[in-house]
Parts: C-alpha cells; structure tokens; sequence
C-alpha cells in the first residue's frame, strides 16, 4: 500500500508541472461573443483594422446619431435598407446634421454604411458572412476614413445593427458646396440610400520591358488595386517609393507588377459573393473610399478562424511521454523490489 501510495503521490507531483507547460488552450479559436452595445460593435470593427495594421476610427457623436437613427428606423419598419425617412440621403442627413464630410459630394462624399439584421444578438467571431464582400470590408477598412459610428435596436427577438464610417475635411469645416448638396441627390440616384457608385478596377495588361502599371481612378484603393492585381500593398508601397503612405489619388499611376509573364485579366471587379445564414441579412452602401487589406484577398470567417487556429503542441506528446516513463519506472521499481525489504 505504501509503494500505491508513492506511486499517486507521485502522480499528484507531476500533474501540476504538465498542466504549467502545456499550451494555454488545445484549440486557439478565439469564443464567439455577442454584440450588445454600439461600443462592442466599434470595438470589433476596430480590432479589425488593427488587425490589418490600420489606426482605429475615432468615435464620432453625429456618425452616432445617424447610425442609431438608421437601426431604430430599421427596427420600426422590420426592412433592412439604407433608405431615410423622407427621402432623404445618407449624405444629406450627415450634412444637414453638420458633419464637414470630405470626397466629391457630388457622387455623395467619402461616407459608408454596414447594416444588418439577425435573429438573436449577433454572435462575433469574425467579420459577418454578409459582410465579408469588398463594398462591406471598405465600410470597415478604408484608410481615407476617420471617424465611425453604430446603432443596435430590437424588435422583438430581431436585432437591427448599422455601422456608419465618413471621412472628415482636414480643415474640420463643411465643404463650400455642402449647403448646395442639401437641395440635390447626390450621385444622381441615392434617394433610396443604396447606390454602390465605385469604378471597378481595370487591370493593365504587362508593357513589353515586364512592368505593369495602373492608373488609379476614383474610388480605388491600394486594398482594391493589390486584390486585382494579385499583389499586396506592402509590394506596391515598396515599388512606389510610398513608404508607409495608404492614400492613392485620382490619375495617379502606380507601377504595381515587375517581370509580369503574362496579360493580365481584362476586367476585375475584386469582389466575393457575401456570403448568407437563414438568420442574417446585410447590406451596404458606400462612396468611393480607398481601403486596406495586408493580404491580397477578403478572409472568409473560415479562413480567419483557421488562421487564428493553432495545432497542439508537440511539447505536450513529449510532456505526456515524459510522465508515462515516470510511472512506468515507479512500477517496474515496486514489481521487481524484495517483499523483505519492508
């Protein structure tokens, strides 16, 4: 009995100092965690673009406003939409309202919405599968924007969620124009607050020294030009002598290839199919605004969940071997010692 005893005592020593070494979780997938306040729903859209390298988005009371107005209307009517009451724009509530939004005003200025609906709380571990398509990534991610915004409203069991992104004016002022905008439809087509105005990028076929340059047209990003062109912004960065520099400018030429074998697609628009959950419905609508991605693709959530994953530690077979050896030798020690011994 006292050899048993030893031999569990020991067993007892050992289970603490494996438990100290192993890996902190076998499964590294981060919990899913429900958004339930505007604050946790910024918070995730800027660990986003943290996670992108890309500063967060500083909180802005009107973005507030509008965004909480749109979930509420949203929840009111049971319709996911864009659309304000009366008719008016996105762009005209955010100017009436005094926010000094940046971009041509004409085509609706530099502003974007995410909006959503699920049946429950939403669960966050990843971006939304609606909004994993480069119109909803660019509401999230696009460099040119400053500040952000978001609204959650209830009805029922439905929850109604918006994210509101702008860009403000470097001077912090309203446009001169701006009191103009308020009379007009901005972009020729925004009554109903979904225009999706964005110039798709044309990609450049190879000139004959190998190199590959696109001129960049209004809109474009170095995220959405990189995805076209099977690139990274990092590699367009370093060819342009940019730096650390995210912002492209309408008929500036970027060389964006080096030593190209073949042509190049004639059109691509860099976009993936949002995909659908029978609990979950979202939309967007965006001006054109540049974005950034540190990879030449949108993750899936899959993908993110995948990459965020990690294998089990081969330490934890060798920790595991390590104790198997311990017994066995307390075994083969008590089996083959003399009974007189005691």
């Amino acid at each position: 009995m006292k050899k048993i005893a030893s031999l569990f005592g020991l067993l007892l020593f050992l289970v603490p100092i494996v438990a100290s070494i192993l890996p902190g979780e076998v499964s590294a997938r981060p919990a899913p965690y429900q958004i339930a306040t505007p604050g946790q729903l910024i918070e995730a859209v800027n660990n986003l673009r943290i996670s992108y390298g890309l500063p967060p988005l500083a909180v802005h009371q009107i973005l507030m406003q509008t965004a909480q107005s749109q979930a509420d209307y949203m929840a009111a009517t049971g319709n996911v939409t864009h659309a304000r009451p009366g008719g008016i724009t996105y762009t005209q509530q955010l100017l009436s309202l005094g926010f000094p939004l940046a971009g041509d005003l004409s085509l609706g200025g530099f502003r974007a919405e995410n909006i959503l609906y699920s049946s429950g709380p939403l669960d966050w571990s990843g971006v939304p599968p609606g909004w994993q398509d480069e119109l909803h990534m660019n509401t999230m991610l696009s460099q040119n924007f400053t500040h952000i915004g978001a609204g959650i409203s209830q009805s029922g069991d439905s929850y109604y969620y918006a994210v509101d992104t702008a860009a403000a004016t470097g001077s912090g002022q309203m446009q001169d124009n701006a009191s103009a905008m308020l009379t007009s439809v901005p972009g020729g087509g925004e009554a109903s607050g979904v225009s999706q105005y964005m110039i798709p990028v044309t990609v450049s076929t190879a000139r004959p020294d190998g190199s590959v340059y696109h001129k960049v047209q209004y809109g474009q990003s170095l995220w959405s030009i990189a995805i076209a062109y099977g690139t990274t912004i990092k590699n367009i960065q370093a060819l342009n002598n940019l730096g650390d520099d995210l912002v492209v400018y309408q008929g500036q030429e970027l060389l964006v290839q080096q030593s190209a074998t073949a042509p190049a697609p004639s059109v691509s628009e860099a976009t993936v199919t949002p995909q659908t959950t029978p609990t979950i419905a979202s939309t967007s609508t965006a001006s054109p605004t540049p974005t950034l991605l540190s990879s030449t693709s949108t993750p899936t959530s899959e993908e993110a969940e995948a990459a965020q994953s990690s294998p089990v530690s081969s330490r934890a077979l060798v920790v595991v071997l390590i104790v198997a050896a311990f017994v066995g030798a307390g075994v083969a020690v008590w089996l083959i010692r003399d009974p007189r011994s005691e």
